[in-house]
């Protein structure tokens, strides 16, 4: 091949690169929508069937977490309600912070319904992570010879809890389910259009392949 023919044949190979690369960002933002909606339902679980020994709320998130979880009760999924032993990050000022129960409680005030809220006891000094609600739910369950159970957290963050207590309560003969909660303001069809929606789902993409390699919370980075 000449001098001249492969120069001509470079320049048009790096012109088809270049137009493949142009045609692709195109495609993504044409089809932003779809793809950002299909990423986002990747993270999403929910296989919760009606049952249940207990339905568990975890920490974190108590204003979507309570309503849903008090919905499914309704619902006859569980007719037990127990939620998680949150860590207190200061607990002089513990007494300025409503807490999970507290709240929970609150919540059901003036509705028609007799639903009550018991706390799992931390087998340490309370939960700072999902596999610690999972090691104090494996106790917990273990204690009342439980057989299933549902966990109630964010939609996004489902995927990562079912993984966790997979992990945490495998051999344990108890079989875990996961009920996803939403919230108004984002959802996996817009979550990119909202400060919210995106911390949610980007914080979830570095979490996710940390919990899919440890079966305990990583000592590297430390929880509050």
């Amino acid at each position: 091949m000449s001098k001249e023919k492969g120069k001509w044949f470079n320049l048009r190979r790096r012109w088809w690169i270049l137009g493949g690369v142009c045609l692709f960002f195109f495609s993504a933002f044409l089809f932003r929508a779809s793809l950002l909606t299909s990423y986002a339902n990747w993270f999403i679980k929910d296989t919760a069937t009606k049952g249940a020994d207990a339905i568990v709320i975890l920490s974190g998130g108590k204003l979507t977490r309570v309503p849903k979880a008090l919905e499914m009760w309704k619902d006859g999924y569980s007719a037990s309600l127990f939620l998680t032993d949150q860590k207190s990050v200061a607990p002089e000022y513990q007494h300025l912070v409503i807490s999970n129960l507290e709240f929970a409680t609150k919540f059901v005030e003036g509705k028609e319904t007799n639903a009550t809220f018991d706390v799992i006891p931390s087998i340490e000094d309370g939960a700072t992570s999902t596999f610690d609600e999972a090691a104090d739910a494996l106790v917990f369950a273990k204690e009342r010879q439980w057989e299933r159970i549902i966990i109630v957290t964010d939609g996004f963050h489902t995927r990562r809890a079912l993984l966790a207590f997979e992990k945490v309560f495998d051999r344990s003969g108890i079989d875990v389910q996961v009920a996803a909660a939403s919230n108004e303001v984002f959802d996996s069809g817009n979550w990119w259009t909202s400060d919210r929606g995106i911390a949610a789902f980007v914080l979830e993409t570095i979490k996710f392949p940390v919990y899919l390699f440890w079966s305990r919370e990583p000592t590297i980075v430390r929880n509050y």
